[in-house]
């Protein structure tokens, strides 16, 4: 970590204080453990698999770009405005949208931090480029007045400077400045495993070999049992095939407890991370034991408690920062998190069938969602609802047919 960032860390990462802002502990938890950085965690294969699982989950989300009215009750998509093109396009020349927030989303999943440079056209603020930015390399000061300062740490050993509204800042749970770190504050646990991992590499690389006990018939005095140790091991570090005495037999072991509690420890080790990162253990882990109607609600649980928050995180952080000034007030964004149903056919279906019916669709809008032409009929761009619920003091009347067409088509709003 850059020497700024140990600047006033004395006071703790979630506390209210001028000057450097840190993102981890002051102190660890746990005294011995080693710090890892980010080559380091993502060498643990829970920790891949659960930032990975999170950057593609939320990369893959389309966002919809909406131009709101002044009394901010009617929307309707825009996709001409600078911010369609930014962040639905291309948010900058060597990346494709899914590209730039899987990035944001890694940064922000090992270092509570993911910071983007915005780079502006003109005095009227349109964005031409998000260019992501390492939180290694980030230091930020907040002044006596609350401004906010980002110094970035470059290639050349120099810092540049850069202002408030130049910088996209998405925070984890934090004091509002600063998200907290993850590897930081959960080193404890990260260091547990690449211990359990470097141990459990030490052993299955010891050429293959089943440790066990030699037996023997007779007796045997200590200088015998030496002799026959040193001759039995000599035989196995060479890789000859050992030959035994006709009185002496090989009896291969089990498990050592050692290596029985290692296997235990890796297994919580998944757990933990798992449990870091919001991700059920059973998306990661293959004998997790959920299967069938539980996994789909093991699934469903994990879009709306951590897939949806990091949602509207990322989303009001956008907005907070990269519309111009003509957009900033009339225009709002959102992940589209029905894009999730997209690989699952009957999901899709039930859907597009409560659409239908309820008069939140027409079978144009849903043919073109489904990679269909649209009907040349009036008829498939209408909304249209199911007539069966009528006020009570209508029952066992006839309804005319004209009700009955203001019933099952509504008009737009």
């Amino acid at each position: 970590m850059g020497i700024f960032k140990w600047i006033g860390a004395f006071l703790g990462s979630t506390s209210d204080h001028a000057g450097s802002q840190p993102s981890g502990p002051s102190l660890p938890a746990v005294e011995g453990v080693r710090y890892h950085g980010t080559d380091s965690a993502l060498q643990i294969p829970a920790v891949w698999a659960c930032i990975s699982l999170l950057s593609r989950t939320v990369a893959l989300l389309p966002i919809d770009v909406f131009k709101v009215d002044k009394d901010g009750v009617n929307k309707r998509p825009d996709l001409d405005c600078n911010l369609y093109n930014i962040l639905v396009k291309s948010p900058n020349a060597n990346m494709t949208p899914y590209e730039f927030i899987s990035t944001m989303v890694m940064n922000w999943c090992l270092r509570g931090n993911a910071y983007a440079l915005i780079k502006r056209r003109n005095k009227g603020g349109e964005v031409v480029a998000l260019l992501p930015l390492s939180p290694e390399q980030m230091n930020v000061f907040q002044d006596e007045n609350g401004n906010v300062l980002y110094k970035y740490f470059t290639k050349d050993n120099h810092y540049v400077d850069y202002k408030a509204e130049d910088i996209l800042h998405w925070k984890a749970l934090g004091n509002g400045i600063m998200g907290l770190s993850p590897l930081e504050f959960m080193m404890a646990s990260l260091d547990e495993a690449i211990k359990a991992q470097n141990l459990a590499i030490e052993i299955s690389s010891n050429n293959g070999k089943v440790e066990g006990l030699l037996t023997a018939s007779a007796r045997l005095n200590d200088q015998q049992k030496e002799e026959i140790a040193e001759q039995f091991a000599a035989m196995r570090q060479n890789r000859r095939i050992p030959v035994l005495n006709a009185d002496l037999k090989f009896q291969p072991m089990a498990l050592t407890p050692a290596e029985a509690q290692l296997l235990e420890t890796r297994r919580f080790s998944v757990e933990e991370i798992c449990r870091i990162y919001g991700v059920p253990s059973a998306m990661v882990n293959s004998d997790a034991g959920a299967s069938g109607s539980n996994l789909e609600q093991i699934i469903s649980n994990f879009y709306r408690s951590t897939i949806l928050p990091m949602c509207i995180s990322l989303e009001q952080a956008i907005m907070k920062k990269v519309p111009s000034f003509d957009e900033r007030y009339d225009h709002t964004i959102s992940f589209r998190l029905s894009f999730l149903n997209r690989a699952s056919d009957q999901a899709r279906a039930n859907i597009n069938a409560q659409a239908l019916q309820n008069g939140w669709k027409s079978r144009n809008e849903v043919r073109l969602e489904e990679g269909y032409e649209p009907i040349a009929s009036d008829n498939a761009d209408a909304l249209t609802a199911q007539s069966n619920l009528v006020p009570l003091d209508k029952l066992g009347e006839n309804v005319s047919k004209d009700e009955t067409m203001n019933t099952t088509q509504p008009q737009r709003q």
